[in-house]
């Protein structure tokens, strides 16, 4: 996943390396959109620095993967070649690859449609982090709140 800020980059990267030795149709790119930044809490919108009367905008997220993968039709293509499996891993944590294997494993023998895993996580630090919403009548959530 893309977004205007890493297309034309990543498209180039891969180019110039013949695709680290894939089919270019083995490769799929999905861009993401860019939206407005938010300065602080009370949702402010960030402001360029050098425009006064420009907001600030990033990738959407990783969020988007699951309605890209949608939208594209990729998901489609997957089910009807057999896939049964899709694992996501952020470019944050790259000790993840060292827990793929078991939490696999896990999500088979239990028969779970979603699995997550995370690292702990300290302040300020530029990742995101899985977090249970509490709702003042009682009502919850587990979602993935991302850095800004």
């Amino acid at each position: 996943m893309t977004s205007d800020d890493t297309n034309a980059l990543t498209i180039k990267l891969l180019e110039s390396n013949s695709y680290f030795g894939m089919e270019p149709s083995q490769v799929k790119i999905l861009k993401q959109e860019k939206v407005a930044c938010l300065a602080d809490n009370d949702a402010s919108f960030a402001l360029d620095p050098n425009d006064k009367y420009k907001i600030q905008t990033k990738p959407h997220g990783h969020g988007d993967v699951h309605s890209l993968l949608y939208s594209s039709g990729l998901l489609e293509q997957w089910k009807s070649t057999g896939r049964r499996w899709v694992l996501f891993f952020q470019d944050t944590n790259g000790l993840l690859f060292n827990a793929i294997p078991s939490a696999l494993g896990v999500s088979a023998t239990k028969g779970y449609n979603v699995n997550s895993l995370a690292v702990p996580r300290k302040a300020k630090e530029a990742i995101g982090g899985i977090t249970k919403l509490t709702h003042v009548d009682g009502r919850t959530m587990v979602i993935n709140v991302e850095y800004n």
